[in-house]
C-alpha cells in the first residue's frame, strides 16, 4: 500500500536531553489507533522528526490544540507524569465560551468539582478551575485549570455551568457553533493548552512551557475586539 502522506515538522516548544514539548494543532491525533491507523498523529511525526523513539507524558483530545509533551525514555515519561499529578503543577487552557447574562452565581471566577463518569459509567473525581480574562458580546476568553484529567474534562464541566465552548461540536450548541463560524470564522473548538509548569524531574528546576493562541484563534479575537470597538464607539 502507499505510504501515508508526511505531515509537516510540528514546532518544538521545548527540549532537552530528557523531554520534548511540541506545538499540536487542532484535529491532528496524538497518536494513532485502531480505527485511523495510517492517520498523520503528533507521536509519529515528531519520531521521525527528531530520530527519537518517544513516551507520552499527557494527551490532548483530538480536536485541541496546544502544548504536548513526551520523554525519550519510559522512566522519564512516568517520572513527568508522577510530578504533573503534584499539587504545584500546573496545566492551563484558554478557551472561548458562551457568556449568557444568567447564572451571575458563578462569577468571574470559579470552580467546578462535579464527578465526571468514565466508560464504564463509574464516577470518578474531578476538578477545573475557570476565571475570566476578557468578555464580548455574549462570549468570553477564559483560563481555565484542571487538576485532574479525565476525558473531555473542561468541555463537560463547563457544558455543565452553562457555558460550553465555542465550536465543540459534542458539547456545545449546534446553532451558535454556526453563527460564530459565519460571523467570525471560527471552524474548530476554540480551546487551547496554553501552559504547562510543573517540577522538571530531573534537574529539579521548574519547568515553564507556554504556547499562545494559534493563528486562527488569535484571529477570532481579533474580530471580536473590533466588534465589540464598534458597538462602545456606536454607544458613545
Amino acid at each position: 500500500p502507499p505510504a501515508p502522506p508526511q505531515h509537516a515538522p510540528l514546532p518544538v516548544l521545548f527540549q532537552d536531553e530528557w523531554y520534548v514539548a511540541v506545538h499540536k494543532p487542532s484535529g491532528l491525533l496524538v497518536h494513532r489507533d485502531e480505527r485511523h491507523p495510517d492517520a498523520p498523529a503528533v507521536l509519529q511525526i515528531v519520531r521521525d522528526q527528531l530520530g527519537k523513539f518517544l513516551y507520552p507524558v499527557h494527551r490532548l483530545d483530538r480536536a485541541t490544540s496546544g502544548i504536548l509533551i513526551y520523554g525519550f525514555s519510559s522512566k522519564d515519561a512516568a517520572a513527568l507524569q508522577a510530578a504533573m499529578t503534584d499539587g504545584g503543577a500546573h496545566k492551563g487552557y484558554q478557551a472561548l465560551v458562551r457568556w449568557p447574562g444568567s447564572f451571575p452565581e458563578l462569577g468571574d471566577r470559579w470552580v467546578c468539582d462535579r464527578p465526571l463518569h468514565d466508560e464504564k459509567d463509574v464516577p470518578r473525581e474531578a476538578k477545573s478551575e475557570f476565571a475570566l480574562v476578557e468578555s464580548f458580546r455574549r462570549c468570553a476568553l477564559i483560563e481555565c485549570r484542571i487538576y485532574t484529567g479525565r476525558y473531555h474534562q473542561i468541555r463537560r464541566h463547563l457544558n455543565h455551568c452553562g457555558r460550553h465552548i465555542l465550536g465543540d461540536t459534542t458539547h456545545g450548541k449546534g446553532r451558535l457553533n454556526e453563527l460564530y463560524r459565519q460571523r467570525y470564522g471560527l471552524d474548530r473548538l476554540f480551546l487551547h493548552a496554553s501552559r504547562l509548569t510543573v517540577q522538571h524531574p530531573r534537574t529539579d528546576v521548574l519547568l515553564d512551557v507556554q504556547d499562545p493562541l494559534p493563528i486562527e484563534l488569535a484571529g477570532v479575537i481579533d474580530k471580536l475586539r473590533t466588534e465589540a470597538a464598534a458597538d462602545s464607539s456606536a454607544a458613545t
